[in-house]
């Protein structure tokens, strides 16, 4: 099949045309096509929701774990969207839960950016590991701690997510949260263990993050 065919296919699959995405199939269409920017149809349609295309690609023989051109897997489009079911028919079809794209990134670190727990929880279930840090070093709990989700920060945090891994710059998920000024935060990750007399690069402990910005309240707890 020649290329003008795929796109078109690909563009069925990116607007959820179940009956066309099936038709095309049925002629030969190339269920592992990337348009220009390396995407394939899966990752559209995972992107966008679409559990019945998502299954039907899986299903005729779509690679789970390619990725585009920024290394970015349809695992990764699925959990920042917070599909848990489209995740979970990903990962039985074998996708790796630990696939880093090009700045490092893991599925489970979008997931907890975003607050999506319910990926979170499928992704560290199916084997996601916890502590993997990116290219600037940070982890899925450091990101859940610079977003403030708290329900994800919990989940991380029960599930034994390292409290004291430190970033590029020597910065901590306690620094982040004394950073932020979210009191609660603080005494939660203080409670699961957190070093407050860890130094960042600068020599800096979450106290001087606390005085730098201002925050007060905070200075009780780490003091």
């Amino acid at each position: 099949m020649d290329q003008n065919f795929n796109k078109v296919f690909w563009d069925a699959c990116a607007n959820g045309d179940f009956p066309m995405v099936c038709a095309q199939i049925k002629t030969g269409a190339d269920v592992n096509y990337q348009n220009g920017d390396g995407r394939t149809a899966l990752m559209r349609s995972a992107k966008r929701d679409r559990k019945d295309v998502v299954q039907v690609l899986i299903d005729n023989g779509a690679d789970v774990n390619m990725s585009d051109n920024k290394g970015k897997t349809a695992l990764m489009a699925a959990a920042k969207k917070g599909n848990k079911t489209i995740c979970k028919a990903l990962i039985d079809a074998g996708a790796d839960v630990n696939a880093r794209d090009d700045n490092g990134r893991t599925a489970l670190m979008r997931a907890a950016l975003l607050g999506q727990d319910r990926c979170v929880q499928t992704l560290l279930d199916a084997g996601a590991d916890i502590n993997a840090q990116d290219e600037a070093g940070r982890s899925a709990l450091m990101e859940a701690c610079i977003a403030f989700k708290r329900d994800t920060i919990a989940l991380l945090l029960e599930r034994n997510a390292d409290v004291n891994l430190f970033d590029n710059n020597g910065c901590t998920a306690l620094m982040r949260a004394a950073y932020g000024g979210y009191p609660s935060l603080v005494e939660k990750l203080l409670a699961f263990g957190a070093d407050k007399d860890m130094e960042d690069k600068q020599g800096n402990v979450a106290l001087d993050y606390v005085r730098e910005h201002c925050r007060a309240q905070l200075e009780p707890i780490l003091r």
